[in-house]
């Protein structure tokens, strides 16, 4: 009895053990990812999207994407102190279980809209243009999480602005329902819908 008795205490700490560890190389994981994205995966640099309260499925696709290249990272990005990098670059380096890890806690998250400036009247004109063609897959102005499509109300206009300009040049693939829909928006309807994302899709 003895003998199973330490046995089941080397066992549980060993447990305790690889748990810590485990935890240790999430913190550090997080850590890393709000180096760009900021604390909680809410920044304050409108070229970088906020990651936070995204869902779960939609982060752990899209870092599997970055990782595999089936989704181009676009402009590398330099934090204030940290190394210029992007979004290939560092996914690639990340496990499957890294990648569970990360989108697992920023998925628990709250969302915050970038602050920035915006043209109402012109983002009046982008939620009609929105409404018609995006509302069916971006529920609510592109601000439900659920979705698994990505919190795209109150991203930065900057960030916005390249993600159209991939779509556009082929550089960033879409969805065929997806690439139906954008394809007929003119650029004015881009705009205006890009103001009103930015503008927190209300």
């Amino acid at each position: 009895m003895k003998t199973s008795h330490t046995l089941t205490m080397v066992c549980l700490l060993g447990a305790a053990v690889s748990f810590g560890s485990a935890q240790a190389g999430t913190d550090e994981l997080v850590k890393n990812c709000e180096t760009c994205h900021g604390a909680g995966g809410n920044g304050d640099d409108l070229k970088v999207p906020n990651i936070a309260g995204m869902s779960e499925v939609y982060l752990n696709d899209t870092m599997t994407a970055y990782k595999s290249g089936d989704r181009p990272a676009g402009s590398k990005y330099k934090p204030k102190d940290g190394e210029e990098s992007d979004m290939a670059m560092v996914a690639k380096k990340l496990s499957e279980g890294d990648i569970e890890a990360v989108a697992a806690h920023f998925a628990g998250q709250t969302f915050r809209p970038h602050a920035q400036q915006v043209d109402a009247a012109l983002a009046a004109k982008g939620k009609a243009a929105f409404d018609e063609g995006c509302e069916k897959c971006h529920s609510e102005g592109g601000s439900v999480a659920a979705d698994d499509a990505g919190v795209i109300a109150g991203q930065g206009k900057p960030y916005l602005e390249e993600q159209f300009k991939m779509y556009d040049d082929g550089s960033r693939p879409m969805p065929k329902k997806m690439k139906k829909k954008f394809e007929a928006l003119s650029g004015d309807d881009k705009a205006a819908i890009i103001e009103f994302l930015a503008g927190g899709g209300k």
